[in-house]
């Protein structure tokens, strides 16, 4: 009994309190001589990433034009921050799309009270100004999209970046000359799109047009049942100190929206002017 005793005395003895405390204090210094000599060790510069390959080029490229094909709706309600040098206004929008190609937006102010009214129906436009009490209509190509969203894009790329997607402009040849960057060229050779990705989850991270000035930046990724979609475009024009950030509150995509929610006609009174050549 002596001798047990004597044993369990010892266990007891490595489980107190000032014997834990040793223990942990050896592990600590441990660490600290491995992290020192760590410390003392020479730094070796990771390898710098490589560009795509073509095979990844044409993948990438491949994934974004199937992506934009397979939404074919979006309903999306947040903000419009517009930024003039150091003046910044900041308004709600709505926005809501359809296939074939269908838009509505409106603007009011951030209290509510609505400003604009926007309908893009094929080549048909209609405009609402509760500014002015104007109502504008005609041929889409006439409306001055950039005094919007300083987009001076097809009617089709404007909708695909409304919805989140990146437009793919045609094109006859791509290459990857820096690391996540795709670069896409005209049949002339020319530069018509720089497309850049996050490096791990190769996600589309900005869209240059270099021909038009406009460069369109995605983040604040969310998933839902049709993958990831940016919650966050900002639009910035290179020839202008001016930039439009849309901020989704909410976007959902491949929802039913009917038909009359593109419907827009002048109130009593409104002036109504004619946009055709």
């Amino acid at each position: 009994m002596t001798h047990r005793s004597s044993h369990i005395t010892h266990l007891s003895n490595f489980s107190s309190l000032p014997y834990r405390r040793w223990i942990h204090g050896l592990s600590y210094l441990t660490i600290f001589i491995f992290m020192l000599l760590l410390g003392c060790a020479p730094l070796v510069p990771s390898p710098p990433y490589a560009p795509f390959t073509q095979t990844e080029t044409a993948q990438l490229i491949s994934e974004l034009r199937a992506e934009g094909r397979r939404i074919t709706s979006f309903h999306g309600v947040g903000r419009l921050l517009y930024r003039d040098r150091e003046e910044e206004s900041e308004l709600n929008l709505l926005a809501v799309g359809r296939r074939p190609f269908k838009v509505r937006l409106e603007v009011s102010h951030p209290w509510g009270r609505p400003l604009f009214f926007i309908v893009l129906d094929g080549d048909n436009t209609s405009v609402l100004s509760l500014v002015d009490h104007k109502f504008f209509k005609g041929q889409s190509s006439r409306l001055p999209m950039d005094l919007f969203f300083l987009l001076r894009l097809d009617l089709d790329s404007i909708w695909q970046i409304l919805s989140g997607n990146v437009p793919v402009l045609p094109h006859s040849k791509t290459a990857s000359l820096k690391p996540y960057e795709v670069t896409l060229y005209n049949g002339e050779g020319e530069v018509t799109q720089i497309i850049s990705f996050f490096p791990r989850s190769l996600l589309p991270r900005s869209v240059s047009f270099p021909y038009e000035g406009i460069t369109i930046m995605l983040s604040d990724f969310k998933q839902d049942d049709f993958g990831p979609r940016p919650l966050r475009i900002e639009i910035a024009r290179k020839d202008t100190d001016q930039s439009v950030e849309i901020r989704y509150k909410d976007l959902t995509r491949n929802k039913p929206i009917p038909e009359e929610v593109f419907s827009l006609d002048p109130p009593p009174g409104f002036e109504v002017i004619e946009l055709n050549e």
